[in-house]
């Protein structure tokens, strides 16, 4: 393709007409090449976060049908949002299980599933829960505004 098939019909202005570069005229590989701008590092999964997670422990039992049984099982959580939680379990559960997760301290339930393979740790399986839909009061704490960041160090 050639730069002359690019042109476009544009009005005419009165504006003196813009002048081109010779077409021999190369710029510096320095130029040519395309710079990100400088942008602040993000934590693991940080752009996709829906809403601000946080630290905490809450017991908390999860009802489960395994191979035809219901099971419950009592776990701990160790991070919280109102999407959901990330759980430690002793034994793991497969990928898109369907569940219901008990707050121990409200007796409150929520339907939720795991959303990614668990993670197999010392203490346990570490297991993402995501809510079938938002429940911000279901952990009974206040939630930080999404724009909060702690400070640096």
């Amino acid at each position: 393709m050639k730069l002359d098939d690019l042109k476009t019909n544009v009005p005419k202005s009165s504006a003196p007409p813009l002048q081109a570069l010779p077409r021999t005229t190369k710029l510096p590989a320095l130029q040519a090449k395309r710079v990100a701008p400088p942008v602040r590092p993000l934590l693991f999964g940080e752009e996709r976060r829906r809403s601000q997670r946080v630290l905490l422990r809450v017991r908390a039992n999860v009802h489960v049908v395994l191979q035809g049984k219901e099971a419950i099982f009592e776990v701990t959580t160790l991070s919280v949002n109102d999407h959901g939680a990330l759980i430690v379990m002793e034994r793991t559960l497969p990928l898109e299980s369907r569940l219901i997760l008990e707050n121990c301290g409200t007796k409150q339930y929520v339907t939720c599933k795991v959303t990614r393979p668990p993670r197999e740790m010392p203490e346990g399986y570490h297991i993402p829960l995501e809510f079938d839909s938002p429940a911000p009061d279901f952990w009974k704490i206040a939630f930080p505004p999404t724009d909060w960041r702690p400070e640096d160090q």
